[in-house]
Protein backbone atom coordinates (compact mmCIF):
# COMPACT_ATOMS: atom_id res chain seq x y z
CA UNK A 1 0.00 0.00 0.00
CA UNK A 2 2.73 2.42 0.97
CA UNK A 3 4.63 1.65 -2.23
CA UNK A 4 1.56 2.40 -4.37
CA UNK A 5 1.14 5.78 -2.69
CA UNK A 6 4.81 6.62 -3.24
CA UNK A 7 4.63 5.66 -6.92
CA UNK A 8 1.45 7.71 -7.33
CA UNK A 9 3.04 10.77 -5.73
CA UNK A 10 6.14 10.47 -7.95
CA UNK A 11 4.02 10.09 -11.09
CA UNK A 12 1.85 13.08 -10.23
CA UNK A 13 4.90 15.25 -9.50
CA UNK A 14 6.51 14.26 -12.81
CA UNK A 15 3.33 15.15 -14.69
CA UNK A 16 3.10 18.52 -12.91
CA UNK A 17 6.77 19.29 -13.64
CA UNK A 18 6.37 18.34 -17.32
CA UNK A 19 3.34 20.62 -17.59
CA UNK A 20 5.16 23.46 -15.88
CA UNK A 21 8.23 23.16 -18.10
CA UNK A 22 6.25 22.91 -21.32
CA UNK A 23 4.09 25.86 -20.28
CA UNK A 24 7.12 28.05 -19.60
CA UNK A 25 8.90 27.16 -22.82
CA UNK A 26 5.80 27.00 -24.97
CA UNK A 27 5.37 30.72 -25.59
CA UNK A 28 8.94 31.25 -26.85
CA UNK A 29 9.34 31.39 -30.61
CA UNK A 30 12.83 30.48 -31.82
CA UNK A 31 13.54 32.78 -34.78
CA UNK A 32 16.46 30.66 -36.03
CA UNK A 33 14.48 27.39 -36.12
CA UNK A 34 11.60 29.15 -37.87
CA UNK A 35 14.07 30.47 -40.51
CA UNK A 36 13.33 34.15 -39.82
CA UNK A 37 16.93 34.96 -38.82
CA UNK A 38 20.33 33.37 -39.33
CA UNK A 39 23.02 33.72 -36.65
CA UNK A 40 26.70 34.00 -37.49
CA UNK A 41 29.14 33.84 -34.56
CA UNK A 42 32.59 35.48 -34.57
CA UNK A 43 35.12 35.36 -31.76
CA UNK A 44 38.16 37.53 -31.23
CA UNK A 45 40.89 36.78 -28.74
CA UNK A 46 40.56 34.32 -25.90
CA UNK A 47 36.76 34.53 -25.44
CA UNK A 48 34.39 32.61 -27.68
CA UNK A 49 30.64 31.98 -28.04
CA UNK A 50 29.75 28.27 -27.71
CA UNK A 51 26.08 28.91 -28.50
CA UNK A 52 23.52 31.67 -28.93
CA UNK A 53 19.85 31.82 -29.92
CA UNK A 54 17.27 34.37 -31.03
CA UNK A 55 13.78 34.43 -29.50
CA UNK A 56 10.75 36.60 -30.14
CA UNK A 57 9.96 38.98 -27.27
CA UNK A 58 6.79 41.09 -27.56
CA UNK A 59 7.36 43.27 -30.66
CA UNK A 60 11.12 42.66 -30.78
CA UNK A 61 13.55 39.84 -30.15
CA UNK A 62 16.33 38.78 -27.79
CA UNK A 63 19.74 37.36 -28.64
CA UNK A 64 20.99 35.33 -25.70
CA UNK A 65 23.91 32.99 -25.33
CA UNK A 66 27.03 31.97 -23.45
CA UNK A 67 30.64 33.15 -23.32
CA UNK A 68 33.64 30.94 -22.47
CA UNK A 69 37.43 31.20 -22.44
CA UNK A 70 39.85 29.21 -24.59
CA UNK A 71 42.65 29.27 -22.03
CA UNK A 72 43.23 28.43 -18.39
CA UNK A 73 45.68 31.17 -17.37
CA UNK A 74 45.33 34.80 -16.34
CA UNK A 75 42.72 37.00 -14.77
CA UNK A 76 39.14 37.44 -15.90
CA UNK A 77 38.79 39.15 -19.28
CA UNK A 78 36.42 42.10 -19.59
CA UNK A 79 34.41 41.75 -22.78
CA UNK A 80 31.05 42.52 -24.33
CA UNK A 81 29.03 41.10 -27.19
CA UNK A 82 28.45 43.26 -30.26
CA UNK A 83 25.44 42.29 -32.41
CA UNK A 84 24.77 43.61 -35.92
CA UNK A 85 21.57 42.80 -37.84
CA UNK A 86 22.01 42.75 -41.62
CA UNK A 87 19.20 42.72 -44.18
CA UNK A 88 18.99 39.95 -46.80
CA UNK A 89 20.85 42.40 -49.10
CA UNK A 90 23.53 42.71 -46.35
CA UNK A 91 22.93 46.34 -45.40
CA UNK A 92 23.06 47.19 -41.68
CA UNK A 93 19.56 47.40 -40.18
CA UNK A 94 20.34 47.59 -36.47
CA UNK A 95 23.13 47.07 -33.96
CA UNK A 96 23.47 46.82 -30.21
CA UNK A 97 25.84 45.53 -27.56
CA UNK A 98 25.59 43.78 -24.24
CA UNK A 99 26.82 45.19 -20.97
CA UNK A 100 30.39 44.41 -19.94
CA UNK A 101 30.96 40.82 -18.84
CA UNK A 102 33.95 39.43 -16.96
CA UNK A 103 34.77 35.95 -18.25
CA UNK A 104 36.98 33.99 -15.81
CA UNK A 105 39.72 31.61 -16.85
CA UNK A 106 38.87 27.94 -17.24
CA UNK A 107 40.20 26.16 -14.16
CA UNK A 108 41.31 22.63 -14.93
CA UNK A 109 39.26 20.11 -12.95
CA UNK A 110 36.77 22.72 -11.71
CA UNK A 111 33.44 23.52 -13.26
CA UNK A 112 32.72 27.20 -13.66
CA UNK A 113 29.36 28.21 -14.95
CA UNK A 114 29.50 29.94 -18.33
CA UNK A 115 28.86 33.68 -18.48
CA UNK A 116 25.53 34.47 -20.09
CA UNK A 117 24.62 37.50 -22.19
CA UNK A 118 21.42 39.05 -23.55
CA UNK A 119 20.98 41.72 -26.20
CA UNK A 120 17.52 43.21 -26.86
CA UNK A 121 16.15 44.60 -30.13
CA UNK A 122 12.92 46.60 -30.48
CA UNK A 123 11.67 45.09 -33.73
CA UNK A 124 11.90 41.87 -35.70
CA UNK A 125 13.62 42.40 -39.03
CA UNK A 126 12.63 40.89 -42.42
CA UNK A 127 12.82 37.16 -43.07
CA UNK A 128 16.29 36.14 -44.22
CA UNK A 129 18.14 38.71 -42.11
CA UNK A 130 21.58 37.81 -40.78
CA UNK A 131 22.54 38.42 -37.15
CA UNK A 132 26.32 38.74 -36.69
CA UNK A 133 27.35 38.15 -33.06
CA UNK A 134 30.93 39.10 -32.11
CA UNK A 135 32.87 39.12 -28.84
CA UNK A 136 34.87 42.30 -28.28
CA UNK A 137 37.58 42.33 -25.62
CA UNK A 138 39.07 45.69 -26.65
CA UNK A 139 37.49 49.14 -26.41
CA UNK A 140 35.94 50.52 -29.59
CA UNK A 141 37.47 53.63 -31.13
CA UNK A 142 34.49 55.80 -30.22
CA UNK A 143 34.54 54.81 -26.52
CA UNK A 144 36.80 56.28 -23.90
Amino acid sequence: MRRKVLISVVCVSLIVMAGFISGCAGNRIDLVDSKVLTIEKHSSGKVYIPWCDAYKDNDGFIINGVLRRNDSVGLAIKTHVHVIVLSPERTVLDEAKSSDIYVPRRAVGKYKSPKRFKVYFDEIHPRGSLVRVTTCSNLHDNES
